[in-house]
């Protein structure tokens, strides 16, 4: 359902075709437009929640701090694809999200999932480049998201560091 709200389950963040500029010499997606899709989502996120373009004017702004991509399936020059967004947390400074990417066959119309992105963002006061707490009307629409996402099951990866192997 690409109408979702995110009141009730993922919000669709980011719809779109890939274009040839983000393939490399392997003929798929190069590892940069993996995360250049999720910062895509992030924003569009960011603007759901109060925290866009005039809210950056105004002295105030997220801040990645941490991401972590897994690589799961190719995505190639062409190809939809579509990143849905979870709210993990987001209560004070904090903010955890959690974007599954998708891209669709185009035999079946199937989505399969691509890639998997978790960000941890912090609240900043520009002025000062502290973190400090959001807009009250920015902290009580992403706590009220937050919860209702809380709601969903955890997603497949969340939380997940790099794992080696003990034979390499």
């Amino acid at each position: 359902d690409t109408s979702n709200d995110g009141e009730d389950g993922w919000f669709e963040t980011v719809c779109r075709q890939v274009p040839v500029s983000w393939t490399d010499y392997n003929g798929h997606m190069n590892e940069a437009h993996y995360l250049e899709a999720f910062c895509q989502a992030t924003d569009r996120l960011l603007e759901i929640i109060g925290a866009g373009p005039d809210y950056v004017a105004a002295g105030r702004s997220y801040f990645t701090v941490e991401s972590h991509i897994r690589h799961l399936a190719e995505v190639r020059a062409g190809a939809r694809l579509r990143v849905q967004t979870q709210i993990l947390a987001g209560a004070g400074k904090k903010l955890h999200l959690f974007h599954t990417m998708e891209t669709q066959s185009a035999d079946t119309g199937n989505w399969t999932k691509a890639a998997t992105g978790e960000h941890m963002l912090i609240h900043v006061d520009l002025k000062s480049r502290a973190a400090s707490l959001p807009h009250d009307k920015v902290e009580s629409t992403l706590g009220r998201l937050a919860v209702s996402h809380a709601r969903l099951p955890r997603p497949d990866g969340a939380g997940r560091a790099i794992r080696q192997s003990s034979s390499s």
